[in-house]
């Protein structure tokens, strides 16, 4: 099911096929993960879709944001209001994708490259249905419609991304970017130098930067500082 509804199959692929239930979407997702994928949009409401498929989006946020291609995130701002769309939107932000507040979100989407996307069958309909889009012609009017609604919408991200920190994680990057050695970190906050070297490591890991004067500026960038 995966290749046919992907690359695998020799048959002829429609150009719309409908995605029933949660679990198709969430299968369509994962193998988005294993595709060469170059620029992926996603407008992400709170509703129509479970928790599962908004997981899934961003496990391959992080994932396609890992292997450098360039993610643009829509989300709402009222987040608190569903603790677990926080915390999904918090992954998303910590991975490095970019992201963008709107204080209403219709439609839900996914639109990776060109020629593929999976959007929201009936955006007035509360229910998991979507449909699977090939092709420049269908695709390309979603991807037009993503990109007029970032224009309008506030960036670059959500405050909450701070929490994307823990107090050891955000207190180690304010000293580096102070300038601070690793062993002047750890004479301020008391932790061995082992562990502040660990700590920026995974903090660099997580923000995808090589090294720790960028480290400090992606920081910033993101409002963890």
């Amino acid at each position: 099911m995966k290749s046919q509804l992907l690359m695998g199959s020799n048959t002829v692929q429609p150009a719309a096929q409908p995605l029933t239930d949660s679990e198709a979407l969430v299968t369509l997702l994962d193998t988005l993960r294993h595709r060469t994928v170059r620029e992926l949009r996603l407008a992400l409401p709170r509703r129509p879709y479970d928790q599962g498929v908004r997981e899934q989006a961003a496990l391959l946020s992080s994932e396609l944001v890992r292997r450098g291609a360039q993610v643009r995130v829509l989300h709402v701002k009222e987040v608190s209001r569903d603790p677990a769309y926080a915390e999904n939107t918090r992954r998303i932000a910590a991975s490095g994708a970019r992201m963008r507040v709107l204080s209403y979100l219709p439609v839900w989407m996914a639109i990776a490259d060109r020629d593929f996307a999976i959007v929201q069958s009936d955006p007035g309909l509360d229910d998991a249905h979507a449909t699977l889009l090939r092709g420049w012609n269908l695709v390309g009017a979603y991807r037009a419609l993503f990109d007029h609604v970032w224009a309008r919408s506030a960036g670059p991200a959500v405050p909450e991304e701070r929490d994307a920190l823990d107090e050891r994680e955000r207190e180690a990057l304010v000293l580096l970017a102070e300038g601070l050695t690793d062993e002047g970190i750890s004479r301020r906050t008391g932790l061995s130098v082992r562990t502040i070297r660990r700590t920026i490591a995974g903090v660099m890991a997580r923000m995808g930067v090589q090294s720790r004067f960028q480290a400090g500026v992606e920081a910033a960038r993101r409002q963890w500082i």
